[in-house]
């Protein structure tokens, strides 16, 4: 089995996993933001061996899923040199046999993990509300999807929504992490990285702010323009295919661009 993301034919199994669904559907709401060149859904180290040079040498982005209803810890996805793809392989099948490897080429810069300006979680529910949760630079959307390390917090009334301009920063604000419990998420990130990239630890403590500074207005202003409008106009061809209720997981990269990696249905994130 090598599914491949680009063929029609083979959407329906690629859908039954449901972090590969997520993916899709940014394909289809938000392309404009895709960070996908290519992606793979594959079950073993022998089809690995079958693609495996049609994917970069030193920036090779790698995830793991399972089927619905299927119950088990799963690693978290890595970007890092193609040679740890075996062994990943080997760690995501010895905790959930039934899971899958998600193999993806993804566009110039969209995959860095240390020079990041943050990450977003959004909890939309069309016509009642919208949660941003946002942790700050060097940090992804990673710890939010997991529902812990949350730096900053808004609830936005769906109503209000289409009027978002900086101002909300403030207005809608609802939480801000304090010095002692960023340094903990700053030790789980750092640790995250570290593991990741093993050669580059003393660029990591370089670049990883020691203390949280609140979010630019820059990179709120990029994520309504960019995600929340576009999502609010598509509003009714999201109900129509029964996404009332989602969240998006987006990555800020160093040049401010938001890079939304998965589109979830509710039973994918924490409900607030």
């Amino acid at each position: 089995m090598i599914l491949d993301i680009s063929k029609k034919e083979h959407m329906a199994l690629i859908n039954t996993y449901r972090k590969c669904k997520g993916i899709a559907l940014v394909d289809k709401y938000l392309p404009h933001l895709s960070p996908l060149n290519k992606m793979y859904v594959i079950d073993n180290e022998e089809e690995w061996e079958k693609v495996k040079n049609e994917f970069p040498v030193n920036t090779m982005t790698v995830r793991c899923d399972s089927p619905r209803g299927v119950e088990g810890k799963l690693p978290e996805g890595q970007t890092f040199h193609r040679d740890r793809v075996n062994q990943y392989i080997r760690d995501v099948k010895k905790l959930v046999p039934d899971a899958v490897i998600i193999l993806e080429d993804l566009k110039p810069g969209t995959n860095e993990r240390i020079h990041t300006e943050g990450g977003f979680g959004l909890d939309v529910k069309i016509g009642h509300f919208l949660y941003i949760d946002y942790v700050g630079p060097s940090f992804g959307c990673g710890l939010l999807s997991r529902g812990r390390g949350s730096h900053e917090s808004w609830i936005i009334p769906w109503d209000d929504v289409p009027f978002m301009d900086d101002s909300s920063i403030q207005k809608y604000k609802t939480g801000e992490i304090n010095q002692i419990q960023y340094l903990e998420t700053l030790k789980i990130r750092r640790d995250f990285l570290f593991d990741a990239y093993p050669d580059k630890k003393e660029e990591i403590i370089k670049t990883m702010p020691n203390c949280y500074k609140g979010i630019e207005k820059k990179v709120f202003r990029k994520l309504i323009n960019d995600v929340v409008f576009p999502l609010y106009m598509e509003q009714e061809e999201l109900l129509k295919d029964g996404m009332g209720h989602f969240g998006v997981e987006i990555n800020v990269v160093e040049d401010g661009s938001m890079v939304p990696f998965e589109i979830s249905v509710s039973t994918r994130f924490n409900d607030k």
